[in-house]
């Protein structure tokens, strides 16, 4: 079928307002106002302390911020968590668990999502979506000499990233180390951060990061060096704590912290008209990642095609934010690269138009 006639239908699509998802690009969490709290029993009393540290750390997701916690308005709803909760259930934990989380029960806590919002917005506080950027963590631990990766579920580093993943809200992926893992990447390159080999591998899982890093120590004493791949942005560093689980927490928040920076606004009450070109949009998949990036933007509310030429097509957005917080956000895509080849003029009468590249 001829290009031109691919971008009828994609029109059409537009019109109809599909929304096309795509692995790989963000993923949804379900359970972003679901948190969870150690609990050593079910008594009342035990369960109340936990109800308002299992808020502020729906707050702290839902903002993309521990910082959150430093507002009085956020200050002052904790104590009154229960006016915000939906349902609790209790989870027992396995051994291996019970080691990280220092208790044998798990509060599972759900809050009501629109009144979170409304309470972070009220309060001035960022707001990040329940839309987040995937990320593939391959991590190398040193252990008498040995260095092995840390596979899904197993060992204590691949439990630490999940839970402190989970208490800020970022979906991860951790390597199965299966037989396909194990030929396409060693511990040794894990070990040196060798980008190559650890890129290659992480093509199965269609991560939108990667976290490539070391950790050694021992009793008392833990060490981590890190490099971190956001696609158009990248950033390397270290962090040191006593125990493995809280060297390996304060990278994730590393990591939380840079994402929450880029994608997580304050939210304005009116909303501006931007404009966005992209050109190299070949195909309707193409399109269709491109509408469905766009639209999962937390400052975005909406995304209308209002123009297309050839490989080009140029968006009108409505935002809830300044400029700045969009272009922050695209430059965390692995598919999007500022250009100045924008072949349409005049169209938006004069207003200055972001031009974007999109690269497959």
């Amino acid at each position: 079928m001829a290009l031109h006639r691919n971008w009828i239908a994609i029109s059409l699509l537009s019109l109809l307002g599909w929304t096309i998802s795509f692995s790989g690009q963000t993923e949804e969490m379900k359970d972003l106002y679901t948190a969870s709290w150690p609990v050593s029993d079910q008594t009342t009393q035990v369960r109340n302390r936990a109800l308002g540290n299992a808020f502020a750390q729906v707050l702290v997701r839902a903002s993309g911020s521990e910082k959150v916690l430093n507002s009085s308005a956020i200050k002052s709803s904790i104590p009154n968590a229960s006016a915000y909760m939906r349902l609790y259930t209790y989870k027992k934990l396995g051994l291996e668990e019970q080691k990280v989380y220092k208790k044998p029960l798990l509060l599972k806590v759900s809050f009501e999502p629109n009144a979170v919002t409304n309470l972070l917005k009220d309060a001035g506080q960022p707001v990040w979506n329940n839309n987040r950027p995937t990320g593939a963590y391959w991590i190398a631990v040193e252990r008498n000499g040995d260095r092995q990766i840390s596979a899904d579920g197993q060992g204590g580093a691949a439990i630490a990233v999940t839970k402190q993943a989970n208490q800020r809200g970022l979906p991860v992926m951790l390597p199965l180390m299966d037989l396909e893992d194990k030929s396409a990447v060693s511990a040794a390159d894990v070990w040196g951060k060798f980008a190559d080999p650890v890129a290659r591998a992480s093509r199965r899982y269609n991560a939108d990061y990667t976290v490539m890093g070391r950790l050694s120590g021992d009793s008392g004493s833990w060490q981590g060096s890190w490099s971190v791949n956001f696609g158009g942005d990248s950033m390397s560093f270290t962090t040191s704590a006593p125990s493995q689980e809280q060297a390996v927490a304060k990278m994730v928040n590393r990591v939380a912290d840079r994402l929450a920076m880029k994608l997580a606004v304050v939210l304005n009450s009116e909303t501006q008209t931007d404009y966005l070109v992209v050109t190299g949009l070949s195909s309707i998949e193409s399109y269709a990642k491109v509408q469905s990036l766009l639209s999962n933007l937390s400052m975005v509310s909406s995304v209308n095609a209002i123009e297309v030429k050839e490989d080009e097509v140029l968006f009108k957005l409505g935002l809830q934010s300044s400029t700045r917080y969009l272009v922050d956000a695209l430059g965390l895509s692995k598919n999007l690269r500022p250009s100045s080849a924008d072949s349409f003029g005049n169209s938006v009468n004069s207003t200055q138009a972001l031009v974007y590249n999109w690269r497959d």
